[in-house]
């Protein structure tokens, strides 16, 4: 517990979902001197990675899911969220007329389900139904192999987000096995930041982004444990009774306490747009019409050969369709003059520019496509980099950083994340304020050595197989997509 006052001066170190949403909830409990720093001018990057943002919250969109295997208190935790998202997806409509002009669309959470799909049921999935199944929540989970699940989806109105698997079925995977989650859908995640913004300036969240006026450079210390500030790359000094690192990939590279828990991950993103031209797949892959597809999810399933896919609906009105690809995710680690070694992020806007995902994940996308979905192979898709953060439990971290004081660290978002931006910055709340409880213990302070296994491979350094430099990299003719007729699974 922390001595803050209401009026004391708290500053937030990045303006993703950490950061947002801590400076939210900071704002909302009376905290009335709050500034937000960021390197990035996200607002006038609209938040979104078609205006140059590098980070992974400034995606176009992102999976809202409540399934959690045999994770109650996260399936918990995402059903507190939807409802606040359901709350502002009303509340958007009625932002002033110059303030809604800033957006592409006064839609945050669209509800349009999402199809998992496998040539088997890996254990998460079947964890997952067991969960709604003892919530009382089972009703919304429909087994396409289950002719009474088929005909309750089809008088929900469901039946061509399940066609589609049926389809595959028929003609290319007779051992196809899958469900239609009708409590999951896409949030539109630059909209989302943008609101959340606009929310935190409305009660009086301060701002200072972009360039060096907005770019960490240091602390201000005693004794390098009394956090007094920071300061940024223009030498300016910021005092402060509170600093929050909430820097995402970035993190540990700040917060050397960190090394061993928390490391920067690439994740693979594939975007294109669909031509004006092209209303037929506007219309067929509208979320009206066609939900989240997930083949081979989960961790159990995602690390085989085109395991670990995600497509997502036409994004409207933008028309941008999106692939993630789980399967592996990369690092760039590098030997810091303190003598750690961290994967430090690098991305498009780096110097040189790093924009291409592997070659190997590349070839898998062409493959899949010519399987799955052949109309969109022809399409001009291009390759985003957006780095994450993968924890040694995929738990966030959110405390106080042992040995520091007035220190604090929100981070970890282990790739899901961002559906629980309306409630995350409660747990830096409760921690500043004394309060405990199962959220507030789960994101804890943890140390590598009280862990028997490293699963996200935190601990692979310079010698992983993941790291970048040991990979062979695509270049820009690789996204022109080949026809493969005897491409199959």
């Amino acid at each position: 517990m922390s001595t803050l006052k209401k009026d004391s001066k708290i500053i937030l170190v990045g303006s993703g979902v950490f950061g947002l949403s801590n400076a939210l909830h900071l704002a909302s409990n009376g905290y009335t001197n709050v500034t937000v720093f960021d390197r990035l001018d996200l607002e006038a990057q609209r938040f979104t990675l078609l205006r140059g943002s590098d980070t992974a919250s400034a995606d176009i969109n992102k999976v809202f899911r409540a399934q959690y295997a045999e994770k109650k208190h996260y399936q918990d935790l995402a059903f507190q969220a939807l409802d606040v998202w359901q709350k502002w997806n009303r509340d958007i409509q009625l932002l002033p007329e110059d303030e809604a002009k800033n957006f592409t669309g006064l839609q945050l959470l669209d509800m349009c389900g999402t199809l998992k799909i496998d040539d088997i049921f890996g254990w998460e999935e079947k964890a997952s139904m067991e969960n709604y199944i003892k919530e009382g929540l089972g009703a919304l989970r429909y087994d396409m192999n289950d002719p009474a699940d088929l005909k309750r989806a089809r008088a929900a109105g469901y039946g061509p987000k399940l066609e589609i698997a049926l389809q595959l079925k028929k003609h290319k995977i007779p051992q196809l096995v899958g469900a239609f989650d009708s409590s999951s859908g896409i949030l539109y995640a630059s909209r989302c930041l943008q609101y959340a913004s606009y929310l935190c300036r409305s009660m009086g969240v301060k701002f200072v982004l972009g360039g060096c006026k907005g770019t960490f450079k240091d602390y201000i210390c005693n004794n390098n444990t009394d956090i007094k500030g920071i300061i940024t790359e223009d030498g300016k000094k910021h005092f402060s009774d509170l600093v929050v690192i909430n820097c995402g990939p970035w993190s540990t590279k700040l917060v050397p306490e960190l090394t061993g828990i928390n490391e920067a991950t690439a994740g693979n993103v594939l975007i294109c747009k669909i031509p004006d031209y092209r209303n037929d797949l506007k219309v067929k892959y509208s979320s009206k019409n066609f939900p989240m597809l997930a083949w081979k999810s989960g961790h159990s399933r995602e690390h085989e050969h085109l395991g670990g896919l995600f497509l997502f609906p036409c994004m409207e009105p933008e028309g941008y369709m999106k692939i993630i690809i789980r399967q592996t995710k990369y690092t760039n680690p590098e030997v810091l003059k303190d003598g750690r070694v961290v994967s430090i992020p690098k991305t498009a806007i780096s110097s040189p520019p790093f924009k291409y995902l592997t070659k190997n994940i590349v070839g898998q996308v062409e493959e899949w496509l010519n399987i799955f979905f052949p109309d969109l192979v022809d399409l001009e898709w291009q390759s985003k980099i957006l780095w994450y953060t993968d924890t040694i439990n995929n738990d966030y971290i959110y405390d106080f950083v042992p040995g520091k004081k007035n220190l604090f660290v929100a981070c970890g978002g282990s790739g899901h994340a961002f559906k629980m931006l309306p409630v995350l910055g409660q747990f830096l709340v409760d921690k500043i304020e004394g309060r405990e409880n199962l959220y507030t213990n789960l994101f804890s302070w943890r140390r590598p050595e009280d862990f028997s296994s490293d699963p996200n491979g935190l601990q692979e350094g310079l010698e992983g197989s993941r790291v970048y430099s040991k990979q062979i990299m695509s270049v820009a003719e690789d996204y022109n997509f080949r026809r493969l007729p005897k491409a199959k699974l």
